[in-house]
């Protein structure tokens, strides 16, 4: 009669059996189920039977203690198809109601994989990834880096971050045991000088705005909305970032309160496939936040604003090229920062200015006259005092009163041209802009630098 094998429990042998070779020596076999519940059977040879088990027993070992992988990701996976796994992971996430990532940073991190992690490492096993391998990895980046046009600086940074977290998940999924990036060294990167523009510097920016906006009227095409200096002037009287002011909606604005105001509800952003839309968050909830307006600011609004406009209409308006009945939509980053480099050629100072610059400039100037806590809560950034914060006391979404001292901040800077007899004109809220500061580098495009099979090949 045939005894049935006793069924095995996952991480279980069965007991070890021997068998004579030709030439003396001695194997040891024993079956194994694996963690994932499949079978092994695991074969040592040896001089004698204590040698043979002793080899056997140290195979188990082995076995059990490397990596089996998941339904989804195996030790044999390809990196290439890890990074596209995460991907496809983070984009289903970032649908999910109050989501832990945004679409617009998945399309950064599969441009970033793209761009320099499948090129690389793609067509490697995972189990193949060792801390010197992804070592060398970033050294060539950064060889690469120092005989190029930029030092590579912040997107070895990146692109290591990213990937960090792709092999985490691949931990997860029991494909690797451990994330060699984490013992990797990455190249330092340099502490970032704040730049700010003087009180004359914006008037000249100011200036050179109207002068734009002046030299249009009267041409073919469509009249000048005044958009570009009411967009300037709203950054300059608020420190917003420029996606938040396009996302501005009349519902937004209160310029007929005893203190005008400006609430912050959403911010511009740029996914696949949908080109530039509104996203109704700002970019963290810290940016939620009321402000109140300086007069130059509310004077600005105030000469765009529609005689009836509904809540939902964008203060900054695309133009309705196919009908005046088309959908509104609200002007694009992209095509401000095209009319704000017309400007700056029209007046000579095109160079290095952007609207990120005047943020700085705003922060700079409030620090100086009230607080840094000051200048930060205008700016939506985060405080952080840890559990009594974060739970026990209501956050007050209403920014210190800093209309004022950005009013008198723009004053300063019309004294200062009339001093210097700069102005040209009695007109104290001239516009202009003093290009200073270099523009972040845009993002780059995903690169055709390899070939399909080569992504194809590595799982991508």
């Amino acid at each position: 009669m045939t005894v049935a094998r006793a069924r095995l429990k996952p991480g279980e042998h069965g007991s070890v059996s021997y068998s004579m070779l030709d030439d003396g020596r001695i194997r040891a076999r024993a079956r194994l189920r694996l963690m994932d519940g499949s079978e092994a059977q695991v074969s040592r040879v040896g001089r004698t039977r204590d040698a043979a088990r002793s080899a056997v027993q140290g195979a188990i070992a082995d076995r059990l203690g490397a990596a089996q992988g998941s339904a989804e990701l195996r030790p044999t996976s390809k990196v290439g198809l890890a990074c596209r796994q995460w991907i496809t992971e983070m984009r289903r996430r970032s649908l999910w109601p109050d989501p832990p990532i945004r679409p617009q940073s998945v399309d950064e991190y599969e441009r970033v994989l793209g761009n320099h992690v499948v090129p690389g490492l793609g067509s490697l096993r995972l189990h193949e990834l060792t801390p010197p391998l992804c070592q060398a990895w970033v050294d060539e980046m950064v060889a690469k880096g120092k005989t190029g046009q930029y030092s590579m600086v912040a997107t070895i940074g990146q692109a290591a971050s990213v990937f960090r977290k792709v092999l985490d998940r691949a931990v997860v999924h029991d494909a690797i045991k451990d994330n060699p990036m984490r013992k990797v060294e990455l190249p330092r990167r340099a502490t970032p000088v704040p730049r700010a523009l003087t009180p004359l510097e914006v008037y000249r920016l100011r200036r050179a705005v109207r002068d734009w906006e002046d030299s249009r009227r009267g041409r073919p095409g469509p009249a000048p909305t005044g958009n570009l200096r009411a967009a300037v002037d709203v950054m300059l009287g608020t420190g917003l970032r420029i996606g938040e002011v396009l996302a501005l909606r009349w519902g937004d604005v209160d310029l007929d309160a005893e203190k005008p105001t400006l609430t912050v509800s959403g911010t511009m952003v740029d996914i696949k496939g949908q080109g530039t839309v509104r996203q109704d968050v700002p970019k963290s909830r810290a940016g939620q936040r009321t402000i109140i307006l300086p007069p130059f600011t509310v004077e600005a609004l105030t000469a765009i604003r529609p005689a009836a406009a509904a809540t939902d209409r964008p203060v900054f308006m695309a133009r309705p090229f196919r009908s005046p009945s088309a959908e509104l939509r609200p002007q694009t980053t992209h095509n401000l920062r095209t009319s704000l480099r017309s400007a700056l050629e029209l007046a000579g100072m095109d160079g290095t200015v952007h609207p990120h610059l005047l943020r700085a400039t705003v922060a700079t100037f409030v620090a100086r006259r009230m607080s840094i806590a000051d200048a930060g809560a205008l700016l939506g950034h985060k405080v952080d005092a840890g559990v009594t914060v974060r739970y026990y006391i209501e956050r007050l979404t209403l920014a210190p009163d800093t209309s004022a001292v950005l009013q008198t901040f723009i004053e300063l800077g019309a004294a200062e041209a009339r001093e210097a007899g700069l102005d040209g004109t009695t007109d104290d809220d001239g516009d202009g802009w003093e290009p200073h500061s270099r523009e972040s580098a845009p993002a780059e495009p995903m690169t055709q630098a390899w070939t399909q099979s080569t992504l194809d090949d590595a799982g991508w």
